[in-house]
């Protein structure tokens, strides 16, 4: 679906995701930014889930998580991550909601790769590459 903000279009997808309620809209991060920008936001909102927090975005009557690369609501492990993106993004000032916060791991565990890298077999990262320090 399609929503309007000044003259500048985003899109929302809607689906179900794990922990949510289905038919939830879904928001990338750059719509995200043009919202902001545009001051349109209302409320931010992180909220507790399993093992960490999801974004609800607040805007006009409607609503929406922030979406993850891969498809579904972007799950962040704590407080602190919100808290970089939403500074980076121009939106410091969010709420906190614990209530159904409940301890634990976002991802599963991979032993094969921990054992890996202890053992140092796993390739460097490439200067310049995302995953390196700057």
């Amino acid at each position: 679906m399609k929503q309007k903000v000044g003259t500048e279009h985003f899109a929302m997808e809607t689906m179900g995701t794990p922990n949510h309620e289905q038919g939830t809209a879904l928001l990338q991060e750059a719509p995200l930014r043009e919202l902001i920008s545009a001051r349109v936001i209302s409320r931010v909102i992180a909220v507790g889930c399993t093992g960490g927090f999801v974004l609800e975005v607040h805007f006009g009557e409607r609503k929406a998580l922030l979406a993850s690369s891969r498809g579904g609501a972007r799950t962040f492990a704590s407080l602190s991550t919100v808290a970089l993106l939403m500074q980076r993004l121009g939106q410091a000032c969010f709420e906190v909601d614990a209530s159904a916060y409940v301890p634990g791991r976002v991802r599963a565990s991979q032993p094969d790769r921990s054992a890996a890298m202890r053992a140092g077999k796993l390739p460097r990262a490439l200067p310049g590459s995302a995953k390196s320090s700057k």
